[in-house]
């Protein structure tokens, strides 16, 4: 089978997987898990799993440099959906979101980035982003109580699918600067923040993007860990550490979490 093709059946498998688990978890077990599982990274790392069957390591650690950059445009089309999917319609808060992301990535990706301007950008960015997204946890989330049918589970991974079909489509580029931007066009978050909107909601929707924000601060170091890596070490190890990265990242969330609530008990028992 031709390479571009197994990537695409993988990454359109892959991501529809990714969304209708983290609707699923979301509605049962709240925006928090949700946002964990839907963190994790089915685009990029599909991307680089077939980029290291067939390209040189160059070639991938200038793609993992792009990828890194572009994750300054990743950030503000989170805040766009936070914000406009508590006011418009889930459509509308896509469509917005998009375009902020295209305002931000098409600059971005006419520069030759190396690390240390990037990684500069990048910390600017997040933290600006972090502080616009902070007000969106503190709302009280109910998840609804949602009718279910046998063909939703289906259903959803079919209009997923489609969707991620025709973005890997258009978005398809050649060079490391069009991998990079590819890897990290945010196609999971897109398909989760139109199904949870239709499904459970603007206020679940905008909380669960707030928190996948937060989430996805792994691949802020992930990136630049294969990008190093695979220098140094070749692309099995700098795909291997990546991954761990990732799943670090979230091991420590889950252990704030826990702490965070376990401070919260401790403070209400002192007070009665």
């Amino acid at each position: 089978m031709d390479p571009f093709w197994f990537y695409f059946i993988v990454k359109v498998a892959a991501t529809a997987t990714i969304v209708v688990a983290a609707t699923y978890i979301a509605e049962r077990s709240g925006p928090f898990w949700g946002a964990l599982f839907a963190a994790f990274p089915v685009s990029a790392g599909p991307a680089y799993a077939m980029l290291a069957l067939e390209a040189e390591a160059d070639f991938i650690a200038s793609s993992a440099l792009n990828s890194f950059a572009s994750m300054s445009a990743g950030a503000p089309f989170v805040v766009a959906l936070v914000n406009l999917a508590m006011r418009t319609s889930a459509f509308i808060a896509l469509g917005g979101a998009l375009v902020v992301w295209i305002v931000f990535a098409i600059p971005i990706g006419l520069v030759e980035w190396t690390f240390l301007p990037a990684a500069v950008m990048n910390l600017g960015v997040l933290m600006l982003c972090l502080r616009l997204t902070r007000a969106a946890l503190t709302l009280e989330v109910t998840v609804p109580v949602v009718k279910r049918h046998w063909f939703d589970l289906p259903l959803r991974s079919l209009v997923v699918g489609c969707f991620v079909a025709a973005v890997v489509t258009a978005s398809e580029a050649m060079g490391p600067v069009g991998t990079g931007f590819a890897a990290t066009f945010p196609i999971t978050f897109s398909s989760l923040a139109v199904v949870l909107h239709m499904r459970l909601g603007g206020v679940t929707a905008s909380v669960t993007m707030a928190s996948a924000l937060r989430a996805v601060l792994g691949m802020y170091f992930a990136l630049p860990v294969l990008h190093f890596a695979v220098l140094a070490w070749g692309v099995g190890w700098g795909l291997l550490l990546a991954l761990a990265t990732t799943i670090i990242w979230a091991l420590v969330l889950v252990l704030h979490r826990w702490r965070t609530r376990k401070l919260h008990q401790i403070k209400q028992r002192l007070s009665t």
